[in-house]
C-alpha cells in the first residue's frame, strides 16, 4: 500500500513538473506585443512656418508613401524594415525642424551645424556664463588653443569687442550679427578663417554641444569683455 501510494505521488509530481515546463516554454515562445508608444500631448510652442506649405506637403506625401510599402512579416528582412521605419521617422522630424518647429526638449538636443536653424532656437534658452567657462576650460578643450602667451587661435579676452569692431567689418561677413558669427565659428569653424590663423579647430562641436551648452559658451565669451 505504501509502495502504491508513493508511486502515485511520484507520478503526480512528475506530471506537475511536465505541465509547468510546457507552460514555461509556451510563455517563452509567445511574443508579447510591445505597447504602442504614446504620442505626446499638449500645446506646442507657436512657430512661424519657415517653409513652403506646398513643398512641405509634397515631402510629407513622399515619406508616407515609403511607410505604405513597409512590411514586417516572416517573408521580409525585419532588420531592413525596421531600419527603414527608423530613417523615415528621422526624416519626419527633420522636415518639422526645417519648417520652424521647436521641440520641447530643444535645449538638450545636439545643435548640428545648421546655423540659421540654431539662431532661431537660441533665444529659447538663457546662457549661463559660469557653465560656459567650465565647458570652455574643461572637456571641450577650447582654452588649450585660445589661452596662453602664444595662442594658436584668437585669444579669449576681448572676443565680443573684436567681433563687433573688427570681424564684422570684413565684407565676407556683411550682414552677420555677433551671435551668428560666434555660432558659425563654433559649429562651422572652417567657413571663415581669421586672418593670420590656420584651420586647426575641431569641427564636430555641432554633434557634441546641446543648445544649452552653446548658449552657455556664448554667454561666457560675451563676459570676457567686462
Amino acid at each position: 500500500m505504501i509502495f502504491k501510494q508513493s508511486t502515485t505521488t511520484g507520478l503526480l509530481a512528475l506530471i506537475g513538473v511536465i505541465l509547468i515546463s510546457v507552460g514555461l516554454v509556451a510563455a517563452q515562445e509567445t511574443a508579447i506585443p510591445s505597447p504602442t508608444p504614446a504620442i505626446p500631448t499638449g500645446t506646442p510652442s507657436p512657430v512661424e512656418l519657415s517653409c513652403d506649405p506646398t513643398v512641405l506637403m509634397k515631402q510629407q506625401a513622399d515619406l508616407a508613401a515609403q511607410l505604405a510599402t513597409l512590411k514586417l512579416d516572416t517573408s521580409t528582412d525585419a532588420g531592413q524594415s525596421l531600419d527603414k521605419l527608423f530613417k523615415v521617422g528621422e526624416a519626419y522630424q527633420e522636415l518639422a525642424l526645417s519648417c520652424g518647429y521647436i521641440p520641447a526638449d530643444a535645449a538638450t538636443r545636439t545643435v548640428g551645424n545648421d546655423v540659421a536653424r540654431i539662431l532661431k532656437t537660441l533665444d529659447t534658452v538663457s546662457g549661463d556664463p559660469i557653465n560656459g567657462q567650465v565647458l570652455y576650460n574643461g572637456d571641450l578643450g577650447c582654452s588649450g588653443c585660445h589661452l596662453g602667451d602664444a595662442p594658436i587661435a584668437p585669444p579669449t579676452e576681448g572676443t565680443y569687442t573684436r567681433i563687433e569692431e573688427v570681424r564684422l567689418k570684413d565684407p565676407l561677413l556683411a550682414g552677420y550679427t555677433p551671435e551668428q558669427y560666434l555660432v558659425e565659428s563654433i559649429v562651422q569653424p572652417a567657413h571663415y578663417l581669421v586672418p593670420n590663423y590656420k584651420n586647426v579647430m575641431i569641427n564636430n562641436f555641432g554633434d557634441r554641444l546641446t543648445l544649452q551648452d552653446l548658449a552657455d559658451l556664448i554667454a561666457f565669451l560675451e563676459s570676457q569683455d567686462s
